[in-house]
């Protein structure tokens, strides 16, 4: 299905709008303390996701589940259990368009991975799924990308030092928009962006929104995401609340 986001896509759109709301407010960024709230209750779980992550029969695996799941929480909402129950509970067909095997084959093939981070909270499974993959290819050259500015609940700089990822692996700034606006973008990201060969994972659905149908060339790019309305179950063909692991095609 070809559906045309046009150069304002929702995500870029959200920018404008977002950055009138903090005029208005007078603060640079509203969200702040519930960014702060989400972390911490990400971190709560982290270290019993983590021993779920190494009992798994197959760790990769499970680490992608938890970083799929974490972009699916409500933080504002009695999640704890919730989420223990649900990665506890899930099975490989809960990922309703799954190209697992691809990804470990790109992997295998790779010297560089640039993962597109989306939400706070969700940052601290991201950590994890980074640890695993580190685990398994010690050589891959990993850089995570937050906002270069403060926009919605999207993660930023300072949520990477918060939650500690800024120890784990290289993170830079991509643009201040709640997805990739490459015409705002800061030069680093747009080297590690463009740079040929190695894989991007995009996380959620305002990156993807951004990126559908963008030519990244020499590129392997994979799409990790929740649908979250009418437009994402068009494109995929699923239903609202599917979760989707998906490798880029000419037609995405």
């Amino acid at each position: 299905m070809t559906i045309d986001f046009s150069k304002n896509t929702s995500p870029i759109v959200g920018k404008f709008a977002y950055n009138l709301v903090s005029e208005i407010l007078g603060v640079t960024d509203p969200y702040k303390s519930l960014k702060e709230q989400y972390n911490r209750l990400a971190l709560e779980l982290y270290d019993e996701t983590k021993q779920i992550i190494e009992n798994a029969k197959d760790p990769l695996f499970e680490a992608i589940v938890v970083a799929a799941l974490g972009n699916t929480i409500d933080f504002a909402t009695q999640h704890k259990i919730n989420f223990i129950s649900d990665l506890k509970n899930f099975s490989p067909d809960n990922l309703k368009i799954n190209e697992y095997s691809l990804f470990k084959t790109s992997l295998e093939n790779s010297e560089h991975l640039l993962i597109i981070g989306d939400n706070s909270g969700e940052i601290v499974f991201d950590k994890l799924l980074i640890s695993t993959i580190k685990d398994f290819y010690p050589d891959l050259e990993i850089v995570y990308s937050v906002r270069s500015a403060p926009i919605i609940n999207d993660v930023t700089i300072e949520d990477a030092i918060f939650v500690g990822l800024t120890e784990l692996v290289q993170v830079i700034e991509s643009c201040p928009a709640p997805g990739v606006d490459l015409s705002s973008s800061t030069k680093e990201f747009k080297e590690h962006f463009y740079l040929k060969g190695g894989i991007i994972l995009s996380k959620g659905q305002g990156n993807f929104e951004s990126l559908y149908q963008t030519d990244i060339p020499d590129k392997d790019l994979f799409y990790l995401l929740k649908a979250k309305c009418n437009l994402m179950e068009r494109i995929f063909d699923v239903k609202i609340g599917d979760l989707i692991f998906k490798k880029k095609t000419p037609e995405f």
